[in-house]
């Protein structure tokens, strides 16, 4: 049963996961934080297409 438990303590694969496990996390938040700026940016450019359409109508 030590054995087993000595086995376990150095086996360091789910180290490995773990970390992996991090950085997918820190990727996805800054996909996230880039989608919520490119995202701003999008409003504001259809933003001023409708306010330029709504120009151009009104002449």
């Amino acid at each position: 049963m030590l054995e087993l438990w000595q086995k376990i303590l150095r086996d360091e694969s789910a180290a490995t996961a773990v970390e992996y496990g991090l950085l997918v996390g820190f990727i996805a938040i800054a996909i996230i934080g880039g989608m919520n700026n490119f995202t701003n940016q999008m409003v504001a450019l259809w933003h001023s297409v409708e306010n330029a359409s709504n120009k151009a109508a009104a002449n």
